[in-house]
């Protein structure tokens, strides 16, 4: 059975509001979807926000982004070719002035062997620097990422259908969850069956200055509620 991504919203939302009742200060919380960001911050929309306020009285901010088969497009990780080149070029170099091919530049007699040395050294490293490292996460990257980190908070969720997963091969998927730990967003799997469960704790970040609701333009009114 294929969920739609109001179903996946829904799931996910419920499942978030339960699990951060606990932490709320007499348990009141703000959950709803569809809240947008304030113009000057995009005016994007999120899937689901919820705010509350923790024990000791500070205010905390959760978002989230579902996704279901429909959008798989978002969800497939791309590779971020220009980072991936530019740090094999890097490693290219490092090698050639660690390994004292360089030396050449300045040693060699034979006006041909004086650059070649050197330059075949550091391009064979790139290359193969390139070929080794291609399919890690640093390089990889998906929209819905990017789409999430328009909604900020102290803890960013993605909840996606078990189903949109299925459609992904196996090491598309671990790519993907390391991508998710390496940028410190959480992952929730909805499944055929409407049951939520966590796949990913999303890292918790801190604001010094004020707090992750003035990005949004319900601000007013969940202060008023909380």
């Amino acid at each position: 059975m294929r969920l739609s991504e109001k179903i996946v919203q829904e799931k996910a939302l419920n499942y978030l509001r339960k699990r951060y009742r606990i932490e709320a200060r007499r348990g009141r919380i703000f959950a709803k979807a569809e809240v947008r960001t304030r113009k000057e911050y995009g005016g994007k929309r999120a899937d689901g926000l919820l705010a509350y306020r923790s024990w000791l009285g500070r205010m905390r901010v959760i978002s989230m982004e579902a996704k279901s088969h429909k959008t798989l497009a978002a969800i497939r990780l791309q590779r971020k070719d220009r980072k991936l080149i530019w740090k094999s070029i890097l490693m290219g170099l490092f090698v050639c002035l660690g390994s004292g091919a360089f030396v050449f530049l300045f040693k060699m007699e034979d006006e041909y062997l004086r650059y070649a040395v050197p330059l075949n050294i550091m391009v064979a490293s790139a290359l193969l620097y390139g070929y080794l490292t291609r399919h890690q996460s640093q390089y990889q990257f998906a929209n819905v990422l990017d789409q999430l980190e328009q909604y900020p908070a102290n803890q960013q969720w993605l909840a996606f259908s078990q189903d949109s997963l299925d459609d992904l091969p196996e090491k598309e998927r671990k790519n993907l969850r390391k991508v998710c730990r390496r940028r410190g967003f959480g992952i929730l799997i909805v499944s055929a069956q409407g049951k939520v469960k966590r796949l990913l704790k999303p890292a918790f970040q801190r604001k010094w200055l004020g707090d992750f609701l003035q990005y949004y333009s319900k601000e007013k009114e969940i202060r008023a509620t909380l």
